[in-house]
């Protein structure tokens, strides 16, 4: 079961491009945070633009170049994620789902190019979950837990993860490896009310995530392979990065005869403080979000949701003796229905209409001007679609929905131009697509065509260093994508992912400086993005313990930095290897190597005068895993 469209289907029943993967999945493929899950997720690539705070999101060709106002949203348990925390840790995770495609309808501002879920564990059980890492660049320690205070009624979860990376870049000027460290801690706790069978649950939960780290180091372009650092020719003290982000929340579910209430009530609370070629850019965000819905579901022909949404973003950020201050908020309502027109076809259709609201205070300093203004934006967004099941195992369907990014005012303020509003962004999304079984259940298949079209994009317009942000170009996204699950063999499961396609913006001319852009293709949009992987049970006795070898590839093609099309990273493939020992249901040892053949490639990169600076993706990591439960 998905909850996907938030109510509970089936997945070969959601008519729509949803990938959900389980826990076991995630150990499979050794992923501990958000970025780690392009490498089981289609379609999908999360890295780095200099640090994780400002980390970019990828799904069908469709990205951001505005950090503070990304291309997908992130929800754990059901609270969104504010755009600096959208890379984060994971620990204790159940279930990750990933909605490709606009989802404005159900889920509003920034779910442009799609959603993702990640939902924890909620066991029923006492349990204490203890899991540790050695590598040659990482270390991690953490625990799980949850305590029944009452039986089958209420509950105690607490967890914490601390988690080190050595580094990997060397500055040679200075004689001193791996100046690029990063080390994070969390931890948080919830209070379960679930009683058995009952007809309402609770859960009260709090979390906090600490980061420190180096990790936004620049090198020149030429010393990508090595790598290397040098601070000769980047006089600058090392980048700093410190993140605090604590988050609050209360999630309620009441069932009423064939009804479920839901209420989502949550606060999150971000201190960003960033210091980089000499320079400090402290940032706060404060966001209140507020959902109630109702999902309606009596078994016969018609389900579906309704709701009503309300959040709240406060943002400063302090620069060179500015200070901006951006409040951003949002009320919307929203439903989707489906409607079984016969026993094999479904029709489905939803509608939200939003109201966004947006003010800017910039107090200028030493840049010698100051402004404050307004602004508000209407928003609707449909959805339609139809499903057909073909036979008991297979389904097709036709989609068309819309989802948008928010119009508001730049975070970043230079120019006095920024005192003017950027418009929403829209993107139409037209798909077909389908889910079979094969072979007597042996094999999984889904894929989908799919064309996005977007309007009023937001990009950034002007010199760099004194940029604003303007709606100043269209563009599509064109492709197709694929995932298959084969299990030859009770021992054996192989599993791969693919995608084909475009994305490119229509040629515009800067509306700042009058330049003709004429690159054509979007940023951190590669053409043929590929997983692959298997999973072999070795049948052996010698060892009292279930043992299983793991493999994957991940291949991503030219990735450009920028509209222009001046930096890009070519081609390149990546392999993670994996010998699994579990020890009964308790115990896992597991031996891991990721980026196998430790393979250098650019995540970022930009001008910096006369010479190209760049930053680079993980290494290749080599050690062991272990997890035991009491």
């Amino acid at each position: 079961m998905v909850t996907a469209n938030k109510r509970e289907q089936r997945l070969d029943k959601v008519d729509g491009a949803v990938s959900a993967v389980t826990a076991a999945r995630l150990a499979d493929h050794d992923v501990r945070d958000v970025s780690d899950l392009q490498k089981v997720l289609p379609n999908t690539v999360i890295e780095s633009r200099g640090n994780r705070a400002y980390a970019n999101f990828t799904i069908r060709g469709i990205s951001s170049p505005d950090f503070y106002n990304p291309a997908v949203q992130v929800y754990v348990d059901g609270v969104p994620q504010a755009s600096a925390n959208l890379a984060q840790d994971l620990f204790d995770v159940s279930r990750v789902e990933l909605l490709r495609g606009p989802q404005g309808t159900l889920y509003g501002m920034n779910a442009f190019a799609g959603v993702l879920n990640i939902t924890t564990e909620k066991p029923r059980f006492n349990r204490i979950d203890v899991f540790a890492t050695a590598s040659d660049r990482l270390f991690e320690i953490g625990t799980a837990t949850t305590n029944v205070l009452v039986p089958e009624t209420l509950f105690l979860d607490l967890g914490f993860k601390e988690r080190y990376f050595t580094g990997q870049i060397r500055d040679i000027d200075r004689n001193r490896d791996d100046i690029d460290w990063s080390n994070g801690f969390g931890g948080r706790a919830a209070l379960r009310y679930a009683p058995a069978g009952g007809d309402f649950d609770a859960n009260l939960f709090a979390a906090h995530d600490s980061l420190r780290s180096r990790e936004e180091t620049y090198i020149l372009d030429s010393d990508v392979k090595a790598p290397a650092f040098r601070s000769s020719v980047i006089p600058f003290p090392y980048s700093f990065l410190g993140r605090e982000a604590t988050t609050a929340g209360l999630t309620m579910n009441y069932r009423l005869n064939d009804v479920t209430f839901s209420s989502v009530t949550s606060f999150q609370g971000v201190d960003l403080h960033r210091r980089i070629f000499g320079q400090s850019f402290p940032e706060n965000y404060q966001t209140l979000y507020q959902e109630f819905r109702a999902a309606y579901d009596a078994g016969g022909p018609l389900k579906g949701v309704a709701g009503i949404v309300f959040s709240d973003n406060q943002f400063t950020r302090r620069a060179s003796g500015t200070r901006n201050a951006v409040d951003a908020s949002s009320i919307a309502v929203f439903g989707e229905g489906t409607y079984a027109l016969t026993d094999r076809l479904d029709l489905t259709v939803g509608a939200r209409l939003a109201y966004d609201w947006s003010s800017i205070r910039f107090n200028g300093g030493g840049f010698g001007f100051n402004f404050n203004n307004d602004a508000d934006f209407t928003n609707f967004q449909p959805k339609i679609s139809l499903g057909y099941q073909v036979d008991p195992t297979t389904r097709i369907y036709a989609l068309v929905s819309e989802g948008y990014k928010p119009g508001g005012f730049n975070r970043t303020v230079a120019s006095p131009l920024d005192a003017v509003a950027y418009k929403p962004e829209r993107a139409w999304n037209y798909e077909v697509g389908a889910r079979t079984d094969m072979l007597d259940g042996m094999a999984t298949i889904s894929g989908a065509f799919y064309r996005i079209e977007s309007t009023n994009q937001q990009i950034f317009a002007g010199p760099v260093g004194f940029q604003v942000l303007r709606n100043a170009a269209e563009g599509t996204s064109t492709g197709v994508e694929v995932e298959l699950t084969l299990r030859p063999t009770d021992r054996l499961t192989l599993t791969a992912q693919g995608a084909l396609g475009r994305s490119e913006f229509s040629d515009y001319t800067d509306p700042v400086t009058g330049q003709r852009i004429a690159g054509g293709r979007t940023p951190y949009a590669p053409d043929l993005v590929t997983n692959v992987g298997f999973r072999y049970l070795i049948d052996q006795t010698w060892l009292p313990a279930q043992i299983a070898l793991t493999g994957a590839a991940r291949t991503v093609s030219r990735t450009y930095f920028d509209p222009a099309n001046t930096f890009s990273q070519g081609s390149f493939t990546t392999f993670d290897a994996g010998l699994d020992f579990a020890f009964g249901a308790a115990s896992t040892l597991r031996l891991f190597a990721n980026n196998l053949t430790d393979r250098t490639y650019r995540t970022y990169s930009f001008a910096f005068g006369p010479a190209t600076l760049s930053t680079i993706g993980q290494p290749r990591i080599v050690g062991v895993s272990w997890r035991t439960r009491f």
